[in-house]
């Protein structure tokens, strides 16, 4: 192999009319940075016909007039940029004066940058980086690559004729440039796979979105995950008869927690004497109680003797008989979720709690709104949590990009690095 076809193999060049000739290949600094230049030339015969008056080549109408000089950039090499120094065989056709460049699958017609370097950049964007890390490391301008990304939306091909028989609803917190403050996102929760991502989640708008799928289509998915949000509720029930409704135990548990913690602060506000207490050891309250060390003794901050963690829980209980009672019935609907016991849980419930703190109130009257689809997540195994991971993602990749601004770029970024981009 000549070394010609060693150095268009090893970049990746599969041009035939490309010819690279010996001693090609030097450093020089570009605009203060030291950069790999290779020159190279790309000439054929004059073509069949001229692209500009379409006139057939028979009578020599087209021939060759001189070369002209391309710089393309190429993805690095050595951790260094490349520029690749092309002179392009120009055509002259004699019919109608026109000239024209020969053409190359390297590089785009009047674009500077390769198809190579295109792809390089989609690879990173792919990755929890930012937009202008990528920039600097491919000598392309950051607004580039953005009008790249706003350009591959119309690759992602959601196709209206098929839906998992598993989904899961969420939403996360969006961009200023949409109405509301959070976009809607649903994926397969079985696989993970993200289908879609709407702007906000106005049920009108969602009901719309949806009725695209054909109703025999919507009518096949078994199961959908869902937050404690109620507008999903009404959502599902129009828009997929057959579905099951499942609230995620996440959601729930998370309920109950926050509701306990509000009771917390209410003591912590009303006895002062023991605030930093109830303050320092909030997490040793939230501890699942069977979790908790009842074997060794050590030293803990506010108490004069050493203790266990569970003797320091039953200290803070004493402290408050509400917070005791809440503390206790918190333990008991968390030990029905994880047994996922649902006749302990509909049994707890359904008990009277008049006398318990009014967040405890609310919890346990929203509890018993969503019984039916907490009881579907306690005989079923499908939950939202491929799709909370996912959110996290997506944070992720807005506190790393400092921000977004436009939402088809942050949409198309999210889809690009949960590999839901369909081959066009």
């Amino acid at each position: 192999m000549s070394n010609c076809n060693n150095t268009t193999n090893l970049l990746n060049i599969e041009d035939k009319n490309i010819t690279i000739s010996e001693n090609a290949i030097e450093t020089k600094k570009v605009n203060g940075v030291d950069t790999k230049i290779i020159h190279a030339k790309l000439t054929y015969n004059p073509p069949s016909s001229c692209p500009c008056c379409g006139i057939v080549n028979d009578n020599h109408d087209v021939i060759k007039y001189g070369f002209k000089q391309c710089n393309i950039i190429l993805p690095q090499i050595s951790s260094m940029n490349a520029l690749l120094c092309l002179k392009k065989q120009r055509f002259y056709c004699k019919h109608c004066d026109a000239t024209f460049l020969a053409k190359t699958s390297v590089v785009d017609y009047n674009r500077s940058i390769s198809k190579n370097t295109f792809l390089s950049v989609l690879l990173e964007l792919k990755e929890k980086q930012s937009v202008y890390d990528i920039s600097r490391r491919y000598n392309i301008s950051h607004t580039t690559i953005h009008k790249w990304v706003h350009s591959i939306k119309d690759g992602f091909i959601i196709n209206y004729h098929r839906l998992p028989e598993h989904l899961a609803f969420d939403e996360f917190k969006s961009v200023k440039e949409v109405k509301g403050k959070m976009s809607f996102i649903y994926a397969d929760s079985k696989t993970g796979k993200v289908i879609d991502i709407l702007t906000h989640r106005h049920i009108n708008y969602l009901k719309s979105y949806f009725y695209q799928y054909p109703r025999e289509v919507r009518a096949k998915v078994k199961t959908v995950c869902i937050d404690m949000y109620k507008g999903y509720i009404e959502l599902i029930r129009q828009c997929f008869p057959n579905a099951i409704i499942i609230t995620d135990r996440f959601h729930v548990v998370q309920l109950i927690n926050r509701s306990f913690n509000n009771v917390r602060i209410q003591c912590m506000k009303l006895n002062k004497d023991n605030y930093r207490l109830l303050k320092r050891y909030w997490k040793l309250l939230l501890m699942n109680y069977e979790e908790l060390d009842y074997i060794h003794y050590r030293k803990f901050y506010g108490f004069y003797y050493k203790m266990t963690q569970a003797q320091v829980v039953h200290e803070l209980l004493r402290l408050d008989d509400e917070l005791d009672k809440s503390y206790h019935l918190m333990q008991r609907l968390r030990m029905a979720i994880r047994n996922r016991d649902v006749t302990s849980f509909n049994r707890l419930i359904q008990n009277d709690y008049s006398d318990y703190p009014k967040c405890i109130i609310t919890t346990i009257r929203t509890l018993r709104y969503h019984k039916d689809s907490i009881n579907n997540a306690l005989t079923h195994k499908y939950s939202n949590g491929k799709l909370e991971g996912t959110n996290n993602l997506i944070k992720v990749i807005k506190r790393i990009a400092f921000g977004y601004r436009s939402f088809d770029n942050f949409r198309s970024r999210i889809l690009l690095i949960c590999n839901t981009m369909v081959p066009i």
